[in-house]
């Protein structure tokens, strides 16, 4: 088994962010939105609030920042600031003397957590005017949930954590989590501006009336993998594979292709869209079956998948749906994704009408197998990507990874790749093309390895692909 050093498993899929030059400063108005929102805000919102060039992308940036928080789009109210709101007055309870109550410790936790389950309060001195020391706990609840099933959080009579008191970062995470509409973002236009909110918002078309009335004019299948995005978040990136002989199929450059518009969307447990996506694509056309791919933004939770390809010319289109449970990626511990590819190919800049242009990766085209199934005369390739090794005092992580490929019944080990070095939170590698002449038809696996040896935890992450006559 062979591996090919690659560069970008270092490089996670990027959320392009404005440009710095000449940003004006915040005016009052600016600032006192800064103050309303910051305890709901991620570290890269605000910095990219702040780098903003102008006012008017300040006030679009209002404008995103709130609907990507709305649990449900499709409604004129956004439900979630409206609660925000009341409870933002409701953390005044927690001023102290030269802060507001949003701006203590106290009332960032009010805002994320909510109202504690217990509090217990350390009496202390003899002025029964000021704060006592506090002890909050919460316990699980729909939604949010503890290590142990509580969290009990102790701040002091300023309504302060402790100093250097890790529940920071793990409040940065829980920020994270009330974003409820990852693939709405501060995506930068060619002219350098914050492309609109309502540019960003599906738009009523016929791929998105397939989306909401399902019909299959012609056989179709989805499939999903999942990487990590630049801040934390997690990419959904899917492919679809249909039958093609109803379909205008063209030969171009010696190869044959549809042209066709992709979309997909997932929606909650009680039917309520969290993420989106549409694009037109010159779909590749293999052996009677076309392949092409798309990419959503998602929370880590349970989905319904709903992907659909339509050809606008003839209005022909199939709808495939299929239940998904999107991991989290941003847990802080060491985490991993393996997909299973056909190639790799080195590009200069990728093309966003690429079939599978959802796979891209900084200057590589990762070129999915859609289904895992290969035959004896192809080869397989495999890409990991591990994330979140701990680092050293000196800021240096360090962890080794490893695959191996099996037999699927007898896991017996078949072909086993040179162990990888990782010296980088994130890291991985590309291994392959193997070629599948000498191995028995039949259900394989591939299992990949990693020991963070910094944190002295270890992870196994599998997948399974299928080799034919």
């Amino acid at each position: 088994m062979t591996v090919r050093p690659t560069t970008l498993a270092l490089i996670l899929i990027a959320l392009a962010a404005p440009s710095t030059a000449r940003a004006q400063k915040l005016d009052k108005e600016d600032k006192k939105w800064l103050e309303v929102a910051r305890p709901l805000m991620t570290p890269d919102e605000e910095k990219t609030y702040r780098r903003l060039k102008n006012k008017s992308d300040r006030v679009e940036f209002q404008k995103i920042f709130w609907a990507r928080r709305d649990p449900n789009l499709e409604t004129p109210e956004n439900e979630f600031q409206a609660d925000y709101m009341k409870a933002y007055a409701d953390a005044e309870q927690f001023k102290v003397p030269g802060r507001r109550g949003s701006e203590t410790d106290c009332g960032r936790i009010f805002l994320l957590l909510g109202k504690p389950d217990d509090v217990k309060k350390e009496q202390i001195g003899v002025n029964p005017a000021s704060r006592s020391p506090e002890t909050w706990t919460y316990r699980d609840r729909p939604g949010q949930t503890f290590v142990d099933g509580k969290a009990e959080i102790g701040l002091d009579e300023t309504c302060s954590l402790p100093p250097g008191a890790r529940l920071m970062e793990q409040l940065n995470r829980v920020a994270e989590a009330r974003v409820a509409q990852p693939n709405i973002g501060y995506k930068v236009a060619k002219d350098g501006r914050l492309v609109k909110l309502a540019d960003q918002l599906p738009k009523p078309s016929a791929a998105q009336a397939l989306l909401k009335t399902p019909r299959q004019d012609f056989k179709m299948e989805a499939q999903a993998g999942y990487l990590k995005v630049q801040g934390g978040g997690v990419a959904l990136v899917g492919l679809v594979r249909g039958d093609a002989s109803g379909l205008a199929v063209e030969e171009v450059a010696g190869k044959k292709t549809a042209k066709l518009v992709i979309a997909a969307n997932l929606t909650t447990a009680d039917g309520k869209v969290a993420g989106f996506a549409e694009e037109p694509t010159v779909a590749e056309v293999k052996d009677g079956h076309f392949v092409a791919s798309f990419r959503i933004s998602a929370k880590p939770e349970k989905h319904t998948l709903r992907a659909g390809a339509i050809e606008e010319k003839s209005g022909k289109g199939s709808l495939a749906e299929i239940p998904v449970d999107i991991p989290n990626l941003n847990t802080g511990e060491v985490s991993a994704t393996l997909l299973v590819l056909e190639d790799l190919q080195e590009v200069e800049t990728p093309d966003p009408r690429h079939p599978y242009a959802a796979f891209a990766l900084a200057n590589a085209q990762l070129i999915p197998r859609f289904g895992g199934v290969f035959t004896k005369a192809e080869a397989a390739s495999f890409f990991y990507q591990v994330y979140d090794l701990k680092t050293d005092e000196a800021g240096k992580a360090s962890g080794v990874a490893s695959v191996a490929m099996m037999k699927d019944v007898s896991r017996t080990i078949v072909a086993k790749a040179p162990d990888f070095t990782i010296e980088t939170p994130v890291g991985g590698n590309y291994v392959g093309p193997i070629p599948l002449a000498k191995y028995e038809p039949g259900k394989y696996i591939v299992q990949l390895k990693v020991r963070d040896t910094v944190a002295q935890k270890d992870l196994t992450q599998e997948v399974s692909f299928e080799v034919k006559p």
